[in-house]
């Protein structure tokens, strides 16, 4: 077990919470677990936002979870009360394979092993993708016939797909024996807490047999890898990571994907991690500081605002 202290934000004494409240200028927050669960929400996390922009920090939300379209966060944002909530606000797996794309002028088409929503959402910005959808039982005889490649694809995207099929899997390998072909992927996280007493596996299993299968590594856009790190540098114009505080309940992507770009980091324990798993973790892998929830902000600014 580690013998580092891990100090819980409202266990820091009144001067170390003004401290620690003035050593950023920018939170960025995961989104389930964190604000809400997948499928149930989470108390107390859009007062603590709200808390956070009226000492004028900026908030930013940085996800793995692709599967909602902008209207939808919209809806989700504002339910838990978040105000002025804009949709440039959240970056997620699509958006930053958006960016690559465009940024290293990715060929067309693109085969997408993502969620509707986010086919809908690259269609929409103009890219061709090309999917595979077929209403046929699937059967030894058919399978190459079904999942024979239709043209030469610039890329396969990968992200978190509810509806993922074996012959979707099969095309992907298919396409990404073409070397030319680039190997694009968010969807690296290995659970999904859906709700409080649910979690489901995640997708980076998948992920893991495609890499195996085709001898191909994919280049991630998503936490915890640095590549995220630079693209949120770039298009938040952020100048200074020590600046940034990165909250988030998973020690594996968010804890480490902070640590990684030289963020602060801040564990909540309202999602993937328990406390155990924090405390049982290597030095270097540990947090910065801990919170039961982003509810704690609204505590931690009632005292500070008490000692004033």
């Amino acid at each position: 077990m580690s013998a580092r202290k891990i100090p819980h934000i409202l266990k820091l004494s009144a001067q170390e919470q003004k401290e620690f409240v003035n050593s950023f200028d920018v939170v960025m927050c995961d989104c389930d677990g964190v604000m809400w669960m997948i499928a149930a929400p989470l108390a107390g996390s859009g007062e603590a936002v709200n808390a956070l922009k009226a000492d004028g920090k900026q908030v930013l939300f940085v996800t793995n979870n692709s599967m909602r379209s902008d209207d939808e966060y919209v809806k989700l944002f504002g339910g838990i009360g978040v105000k002025d909530f804009q949709t440039n606000d959240i970056i997620h797996p699509i958006k930053s394979m958006l960016y690559y794309i465009k940024k290293h002028n990715i060929k067309e088409p693109v085969f997408s092993l993502c969620s509707p929503p986010s086919t809908r959402m690259l269609r929409k910005v103009g890219v061709d993708v090309r999917t595979l959808d077929t209403t046929e039982e699937i059967t030894p005889n058919n399978l190459g016939r079904i999942t024979e490649p239709e043209a030469r694809m610039g890329a396969v995207l990968y992200d978190i797909k509810l509806d993922l099929t074996y012959p979707q899997i099969a095309a992907a390998t298919r396409y990404l024996a073409d070397k030319d072909c680039q190997f694009i992927a968010g969807g690296t996280d290995w659970l999904l807490p859906m709700t409080k007493d649910l979690t489901v596996p995640g997708f980076c299993d998948i992920l893991d047999t495609l890499k195996r299968f085709t001898g191909r590594e994919p280049i991630i856009i998503s936490k915890p890898a640095v590549l995220l790190g630079e693209i949120l540098k770039d298009v938040y114009k952020l100048a200074d990571p020590k600046r940034c505080l990165f909250v988030g309940d998973s020690l594996t992507h968010d804890v480490r994907f902070g640590l990684n770009c030289g963020y602060q980091t801040l564990l909540v324990l309202s999602g993937s991690t328990p406390i155990e798993e924090m405390w049982q973790a290597k030095a270097e892998d540990q947090p910065h500081f801990y919170a039961d929830s982003m509810a704690d902000f609204i505590e931690l600014y009632a005292n500070i605002s008490k000692n004033a």
